[in-house]
């Protein structure tokens, strides 16, 4: 099988790879135009074109990088992952990863995208801060993976996604350097795959973010109470 995309981050189920317009031939613009690959993302609201999705391509570089998620021949196209928003005095940036609906690709190929991605960050890019915004309930068990990778929640926004009629809470979490290094040096950040499929069923029954979500409800409750005894 002739290998079509160049790695850039080399893992044990996928290679992250040098975006190009081999992607955009390969239908990357039209992940953006299918309901349900989009539906927890803010894209599908105008369509997507090849043209548009090739600018974005040329504009890559300072604040945003992107990888693609392939196959390890480098022949198949599973996604992509980006850090944006990257503040180099700050340290931080923001990490997204796009996943199309359906196609066949290993179970733990979102998992390790995120570990091979975090990992560049911290230690090619010297970054303190990674983190990300995610729709609740509905991405609820994709954020409890990502527990494994030291990601930790740290606060819920009301109704911070919307999209058309349809509005959701949002988790805001991050994986600090200091959480990945004491991973790293407890095991391994990425353990491989079988080590980490063990470790996912392993994951305490309710997730941090589950946890956060209900205590916030329960005090703005017990605190809309006292406002209240108070005539405020």
């Amino acid at each position: 099988m002739t290998r079509r995309y160049v790695p850039f981050l080399e893992g044990e189920l996928i290679d992250l790879c040098v975006p190009s317009e081999t992607a955009v031939a390969d239908g990357w613009a039209d992940w953006f135009n299918d309901a349900a690959t989009t539906r927890f993302l803010g894209h599908g609201i105008f369509p997507n074109t090849p043209e548009k999705q090739a600018e974005f391509l040329r504009g890559l570089g300072g604040a945003r990088m992107a990888l693609m998620i392939c196959d390890k021949a480098g022949a198949k196209l599973w996604g992509t992952i980006s850090l944006s928003s990257i503040d180099w005095i700050g340290r931080s940036a923001q990490i997204a990863l796009v996943l199309p609906a359906g196609g066949e690709r290993p179970p733990l190929a979102a998992l390790e995208a995120m570990a091979r991605m975090t990992a560049h960050a911290f230690e090619t890019l010297g970054l303190e801060r990674v983190w990300a915004g995610q729709a609740y309930p509905g991405l609820a068990k994709w954020n409890q993976r990502l527990e494994l990778l030291g990601y930790r929640t740290e606060g819920v926004l009301r109704r911070g996604f919307a999209k058309g009629r349809q509005a959701s809470d949002t988790v805001m979490i991050s994986v600090l350097y200091d959480d990945y290094a004491r991973l790293k040096a407890n095991g391994g950040y990425w353990r491989g795959a079988e080590a980490m499929g063990a470790a996912l069923k392993r994951l305490p029954r309710r997730s941090l973010a589950d946890r956060i979500a209900e205590a916030i409800r329960r005090e703005q409750a017990a605190y809309e109470q006292e406002l209240a005894a108070g005539g405020l």
